[in-house]
């Protein structure tokens, strides 16, 4: 029997929380040479030769390279699938002719100690003949081009819906919303370390996608992607920054790979701050029209992306939420154009969610507008709009196809563990009082869980020699709890303990092949390859089983790890004579496959805010927050849970405190945390979760991935709420994040 939904333990925090986990920074040895880089301190101009001869002669300094001297190509662009306009616009490794972001390697120097190599970088002279810097509006406009050879800073722009006419609408109602850009603060800053071994390179990296490292590191360095092993160990978060290929990445695996000595690169704060992959950065306008009764007929979007300085899986990202413009609702018309252009910021990257927030957050706002122009409550707007239940599978203008849903049921469940009514009640009371106000919000919202269509994951089951069962998968886990449940499907396949199970991830030497994890993928494709092979190792395995006790396979039960006969308590063989005779009969007690999901999943739900908003100061205090999520079958409540309160915890975040600021000349203004707030762990969270399940019926285990509901809900419900307090102050286009002086200067300005 499989164990599903049960609150197992998790396997992998005993050293994390006793101090016994190994992190990239752990595996440093006195041989390991140190990496710093030589950054650029300007967002766009012309770069000259940097004088690398002072920093050569410091002490402990054993190289100093630049880009001439490492020789190496440029990493290429990596726009959404089919844009040829990216053509032209790679990245150098370390930057040649021309610099496109503060923060951008132009140099690195290689030393015995860390401090030598950060003191000898402070010493190289960066010279730069500065040109303008663009945003994002101004890079549409294309009178500073970030590479001048593709006359466009364009990198792609894409259509997608019903085409020819709208609908009539008796209501209309039109949103500008602004999704600020955010740095993914992980516990562990982005790490590589890489060592010369007789077959070429091990390279240990905190990474989400280390099946890919070994041919990315590999064609830029010239080396056969089969000499180089690529390893993980524990990772301090991930959130789809550590998904990304940096340009340090392949610098120092060519410094390794050149001096025959290890080298290792753990990045600071503030470079993860200044010029790591950022998360959002987009702006959407949305129209939407319908009835006077509160039925949407129609929604139009403008999505426009900022890629930052290279088109790298940043610029894909604008794009991830074109898919799932539709949202929740039933519309007869719906048209959507998505831009990625490149600006002198750093890059973007995939950050948790990766566009399905940003989509829902545009969507919700436009919702609750035509609410207010309708004069209803934006819930009864939602119950008229949204899917029918009975729709499914249901194929939306955008070509998505919903697997499964009950939108209106996610929306009941969260209003009446919220109890709005008694809410408005007493937001009614306050405003007779006239005491500052509070506002009531909610945010429903569809996500697209699994990647791109088509995709899969690796995994492998076995029965080990000695009776043991092993288990390798391709998703390779940065803290969600792969192995206590990928451990728990296979435990419950054989009838053994949870921590008997020998799992395997994150290291090509064990696991040649995978995708990796990220989008919400892992459960319904990893741990669904896993529970696949691992009932094909138990057919074979109960074959052999029957083979040996003279009887029937009908007759058998997997019990304790040992076969038995039905009725016949004494005859029984255990898995490592099973094992021993699957050996004497050529029997292979192993699977693997890449396990392909029939559809995509959906996760959705709706959540509900409720804040308080001091008019003196413009200060938001959430008071209330209900999450209602929909993840399909729950494999482990326990992680489902840590999993929605710490994406909540991010949400909450982007909506209240986080933002990365650049001044008009492309500088960052933010780049300790003493300037980027993020929320933390001794902070009221005033949290509800409850859960539907409608399972999803493209993978055996019904789930769907619930890893980014928290970053999609939480930060429409919240900014629905701020606004609704404020509507009698006339209010009616904030921004995030929604710090006090926002709110404030809001306020004044809508008494003006």
């Amino acid at each position: 029997m499989v164990d599903l939904g049960n609150l197992a333990v998790r396997l992998e925090d005993p050293p994390l929380i006793t101090g016994a986990g190994r992190y990239v920074g752990d595996l440093v040895d006195e041989d390991t040479l140190h990496c710093a880089f030589v950054r650029s301190p300007v967002a766009h101009g012309r770069l000259l030769t940097p004088d690398l001869a002072d920093a050569r002669d410091l002490p402990g300094v054993v190289a100093v390279f630049g880009a001439d001297d490492l020789g190496l190509p440029d990493m290429p662009p990596c726009p959404h699938p089919g844009a040829p306009e990216a053509a032209g616009m790679g990245q150098p490794p370390l930057a040649r002719d021309r610099v496109r972001h503060v923060g951008e390697p132009v140099a690195v120097v290689v030393a015995e100690s860390a401090v030598q190599a950060v003191d000898a970088a402070g010493m190289v002279w960066v010279d730069i003949e500065e040109l303008p810097a663009v945003d994002p509006t101004s890079a549409l406009a294309g009178d500073v081009l970030l590479f001048p050879d593709t006359g466009s800073n364009v990198v792609h722009r894409q259509t997608i819906g019903t085409g020819g006419f709208r609908p009539p609408a008796e209501i209309e109602a039109s949103v500008e919303v602004d999704i600020p850009r955010v740095s993914p603060v992980t516990i562990e800053p982005l790490t590589i370390l890489a060592r010369p071994v007789s077959a070429g390179l091990e390279v240990w990296c905190g990474h989400q996608h280390p099946a890919g490292l070994p041919g990315q590191l590999g064609a830029i360095l010239g080396l056969d992607p089969a000499r180089i092993r690529a390893r993980v160990p524990d990772v301090g978060g991930g959130f789809g920054t550590k998904g990304q290929f940096y340009p340090e990445y392949p610098v120092v695996a060519a410094i390794a790979h050149r001096l025959g000595r290890p080298a290792v690169w753990l990045q600071s704060r503030t470079e993860q701050l200044v010029c790591g992959t950022h998360g959002r950065a987009m702006h959407i306008s949305v129209r939407i029209g319908g009835d006077r009764h509160g039925r949407i007929r129609y929604l139009s979007a403008d999505v426009l992306g900022d890629a930052g300085a290279y088109p790298c899986a940043g610029a894909r990202v604008p794009f991830f939420a074109l898919p799932v413009m539709q949202g929740p609702y039933d519309v007869e018309h719906l048209e959507v154009t998505g831009t990625a252009v490149v600006t002198n910021r750093a890059p973007v990257g995939p950050y948790r969610g990766a566009g399905r927030p940003e989509a829902a957050i545009a969507i919700e706002r436009a919702v609750d507008a035509f609410a207010d122009a309708a004069g209803l409550p934006p819930e009864d707007v939602r119950r008229r709009s949204f899917l029918d239940k009975a729709a499914f599978p249901y194929t939306t203008h955008t070509g998505s196809v919903y697997d499964s849903g009950d939108y209106a049921g996610a929306l009941e469940l969260a209003l009446n563990t919220a109890d709005v009514a008694g809410w408005r009640k007493l937001q009614a009371d306050r405003r007779g009082r006239g005491e500052d106000p509070i506002g009531i919000g909610v945010g429903s919202f569809i996500e697209r869980a699994g990647g791109a269509p088509g995709t899969g994951e690796y995994g492998r089951g076995e029965i080990s020699e000695d009776g043991g069962v092993v288990v390798r998968t391709g998703s390779t886990p940065a803290g969600q709890g792969h192995r206590s449940v990928w451990s728990q499907i296979a435990a419950g396949v054989f009838s053994v303990p949870t921590g008997s199970v020998t799992f395997y991830a994150g290291d090509t030497g064990e696991v040649a092949t995978g995708v990796g994890s990220f989008a919400s993928r892992s459960a319904q494709l990893g741990a669904s390859a896993i529970l696949r092979t691992a009932l094909e190792v138990r057919t074979r395995a109960r074959e052999v089983a029957a083979g040996m006790l003279e009887a029937s396979e009908a007759d058998l039960v997997l019990v304790d790890g040992s076969f038995g006969v039905v009725g016949s308590p004494g005859a029984t063989v255990t898995l490592a004579e099973v094992a021993a005779g699957a050996r004497a009969a050529a029997v292979e007690l192993a699977a693997e496959e890449m396990y392909i999901a029939r559809t995509l999943a959906y996760p959705f739900g709706s959540y509900v805010a409720v804040v308080g908003v001091e008019r003196e100061t413009g200060e938001v205090d959430l008071l209330l927050l209900v999450a209602v999520d929909d993840c399909g079958n729950v494999l482990n409540p326990m992680i489902v849970e840590g999993q929605v309160h710490g994406s909540i915890m991010q949400g909450i975040g982007e909506a209240l405190l986080e933002e990365v600021v650049y001044d008009a000349d492309g500088q960052p203004m933010n780049g300790n945390l003493a300037g980027y707030l993020v929320p933390s762990a001794i902070q009221p969270f005033p949290l509800t979760t409850r859960r539907t399940t409608t399972p999803a019926p493209g993978n055996p285990l019904g789930v769907k991935g619930t890893g980014e509901a928290g970053c999609i809900g939480a930060p429409p419900a919240i900014l629905n709420a701020v606004h609704d307090a404020l509507r009698e102050d006339g209010v009616t286009s904030l921004g995030f994040p929604l710090t006090p002086a926002r709110v404030w200067e809001a306020i004044r300005s809508g008494h003006s």
